[in-house]
């Protein structure tokens, strides 16, 4: 039995041993929100890519009939609508998003493109057939993310240097050395870099080796935003921003409650693409999370500076802990640094409650132990984001509702940027009636295990934050 199968059989266990913990751990201040709806509500992105944004579309302003109505304007809303308006050119595809196009994970993630969904990246989770599969269809999606942002004429900044997977414990060594040999044999061209070429390539002596994966990359999150809104529009669709929606009715016609003005929608089918923010349309209460990470960069440095730490190609990586670290530079030569860090707030609160003082200096000190000679450079920009996460790492994908006209694609657990751009060509196909190809993918396949509702779950999640913690401070990674 492999190790992903392993930790999913433990988190089972522990979801259904979570109401004899909650007895003895909940008190007052959390069961006193159980009373209350969880509040439909948006903080700032205040995000170093928010400098990026463009001014927003009008909001919805009359009662509208579509074909198809899209909630979210992320990378699965914008993608989902771009390929069903190019599908089906002469259907009415509507986009409702509550802010800004990019205001949530979108505009907010530190820019990796990355193969294979989480739990296949650089492990083989399930069998070597379907772990090649996923190679290739995230690969390919990749390649044709890639020509769709040079058929809008738009600069994303788009570097296809590939990324590294860096180990920090010296007994992972030999298990990625393998995996390595196998991914190989099965034709997936990652490459084992021992802990000499590792430090040649990256600058650092603060890992033992490391898994070169050259089909990866960076992107300017809300330049993408922004090319996935312009492809959309361009095929057709109808973007409303300042649009949140604040209610679904169920039927063979759905029923949307828009904006202020509270203005009606009626769609035949409906698009959930609201990731981290989808419990609040009561959707995926207790299978999806809202999990809050962080980001923080410096200012921009000179070329000197990035000679002198010896990051010459500037190889985006993320290391193998639980609970990961990951790193990776801009156009304009600023040093990134995200994660080590993860929050949940009671009742899938999106709203940031945290102490982003303390994940600065967390930030700050892992970024000092990598580059030591960065230690008197500081951050210019430190903001967080929410994620969508399941309990055991799968995403969640597919078709809900009594009528089965509602269309979900979310919970990318840090794979986002491809896996959501995917995502959204994959609804189209199941709008059209096409979804069985992707049958034998582990994208429908995989099912989240769901969790007890609040405030049960609170416990839950937190119990097992603390439980990866526990296993990064005993030097145990993600699958020792």
């Amino acid at each position: 039995m492999s190790e992903k199968v392993t930790r999913r059989s433990f988190l089972k266990k522990s979801a259904a041993a979570i109401g004899g913990i909650a007895a003895a751990t909940v008190g007052v201040e959390v069961v006193t929100p159980l009373v209350a709806k969880e509040k439909l509500e948006f903080d700032a992105n205040d995000s170093l890519w928010a400098q990026a944004q463009q001014p927003k579309n009008k909001p919805l302003n009359t009662d509208i009939e579509a074909d198809v109505a899209i909630i979210g304007g992320g990378y699965t809303g914008l993608s989902a609508a771009y390929h069903l308006a190019k599908r089906f050119p002469e259907r009415t595809i509507a986009l409702f998003e509550a802010k800004g196009v990019g205001q949530g994970a979108s505009g907010r993630n530190g820019g990796m493109i990355l193969p294979q969904p989480s739990n296949d990246y650089m492990a083989i989770y399930s069998d070597p057939q379907s772990h090649k599969l996923t190679y290739d269809v995230t690969v390919k999606n990749f390649n044709e993310l890639e020509a769709l942002i040079k058929a809008q004429g738009m600069d994303c900044e788009l570097d296809r240097k590939g990324i590294l997977l860096v180990i920090v414990q010296e007994k992972q060594v030999e298990e990625f050395r393998k995996y390595s040999e196998q991914a190989r044999s099965l034709g997936i061209p990652v490459e084992f870099w021992d802990r000499e070429r590792t430090r040649k390539e990256i600058g650092t002596d603060a890992y033992f080796a490391s898994v070169y994966e050259p089909n990866g990359g960076e992107v300017h999150p809300m330049k993408l935003v922004y090319a996935l809104k312009k492809a959309a529009e361009t095929a057709g669709a109808h973007i409303y921003e300042d649009s949140p929606v604040l209610e679904v009715q169920e039927g063979e016609v759905v029923r949307l409650t828009v904006g202020e003005q509270k203005r009606q929608v009626t769609a035949k089918a409906l698009v959930l693409a609201t990731n981290g923010y989808t419990s609040k349309l009561g959707y995926f209460r207790n299978t999806v999370m809202a999990v809050h990470t962080q980001l923080a960069v410096t200012p921009p440095l000179t070329d000197a500076v990035f000679a002198e730490i010896g990051w010459k190609n500037r190889i985006p990586f993320s290391d193998t802990r639980n609970i990961l670290y990951h790193a990776g530079s801009t156009r304009d030569n600023r040093i990134m640094i995200g994660a080590g860090h993860v929050d949940y707030f009671f009742n899938n609160g999106v709203v940031y409650k945290g102490n982003i003082r303390q994940v600065h200096d967390l930030l700050k000190k892992e970024l000092v132990r990598i580059y030591p000679k960065l230690a008197k450079v500081d951050f210019e920009y430190i903001w967080n984001g929410v994620m969508g996460f399941t309990l055991d790492f799968n995403q969640a994908l597919g078709v809900t509702g009594k009528h089965k006209n509602i269309y979900y694609g979310l919970a990318y657990c840090g794979h986002g940027v491809n896996l959501s751009t995917l995502f959204g060509k994959i609804i189209a196909d199941l709008y059209a009636g096409e979804g069985a190809q992707w049958e034998n993918t582990t994208f429908i396949k995989r099912r989240p295990i769901p969790l007890p509702p609040e405030p049960l779950k609170w416990v839950g999640v937190q119990a097992n934050i603390a439980y990866y913690k526990m296993l990064d401070e005993m030097g145990m990674g993600a699958r020792t």
